[in-house]
């Protein structure tokens, strides 16, 4: 997993609209385009970057193309942020002079 990939991804607006829907639901794009109001175009859009920066997966179930999250990916993202938080922490605890 490219961490500033899924940085970058999670950092637009849109997308983040995107994965706050999804983390809690599987959802078609015509569902997401419904919630979002954006457009098809522009939700398939933001889907392929998230699908490279590997945050979501797709299904087809009956003709609809479905997605969901990828819950290992943000479990990594999670365990790499608290490692850095835990050696920030260690590093701000000390004075500069």
């Amino acid at each position: 997993m490219d961490s500033t990939a899924v940085l970058h991804a999670l950092a637009e607006p849109h997308r983040a609209a995107l994965v706050r829907l999804l983390v809690d639901e599987q959802l078609a794009v015509k569902s997401l385009v419904a919630r979002t109001g954006m457009t098809q175009p522009l939700v398939s859009h933001h889907l392929r970057v998230l699908r490279e920066a590997q945050l979501v997966e797709s299904t087809v179930c009956a003709g609809l193309t479905v997605y969901r999250m990828r819950a290992g990916t943000l479990a990594v993202l999670a365990e790499r942020l608290t490692g850095m938080a835990d050696r920030a922490s260690r590093t701000s605890a000390t004075k500069p002079c």
